[in-house]
């Protein structure tokens, strides 16, 4: 799970860097879930990450995430990080949140994050 995980973080990296989703959406299984929030996303296996991920990088102008803790055990990870950028309209933002990663073998089978959606409400008033 350690490589799997930091093949995630530095495939997030190359995201926020050069919006390219395709490193990411190799990681996900064929049935993979993704959920944000705790809101069920709907979509599934890669199809559905590559959607996930595309509209999850097109709500910032630019973005940076510093991951502050991982923890990894069987088939589990756990990735506490702050992000910090820009959004399209140009506000600043930054947002503390927690990501899961479940995995039976080498791909991702499970996505769920959690985060502070009350810091786009008040980036969006400035």
């Amino acid at each position: 799970m350690d490589d799997l995980t930091q093949r995630f973080v530095t495939a997030l990296e190359q995201l926020h860097r050069d919006r390219d989703v395709e490193p990411l959406v190799e990681l996900f299984s064929d049935d993979a879930t993704l959920d944000k929030a705790g809101v069920p996303h709907g979509e599934r296996g890669q199809d559905g990450a590559r959607l996930f991920w595309q509209q999850y990088r097109d709500v910032f102008n630019d973005i940076e995430a510093e991951f502050r803790h991982q923890t990894t055990g069987d088939g589990l990870a756990y990735l506490e990080w702050t992000s910090k950028g820009s959004l399209r309209d140009g506000a600043d933002f930054q947002y503390e949140g927690v990501s899961v990663l479940e995995a039976r073998g080498d791909t991702i089978d499970a996505f769920r994050t959690y985060y502070d959606t009350a810091a786009f409400l008040v980036a969006s008033k400035h």
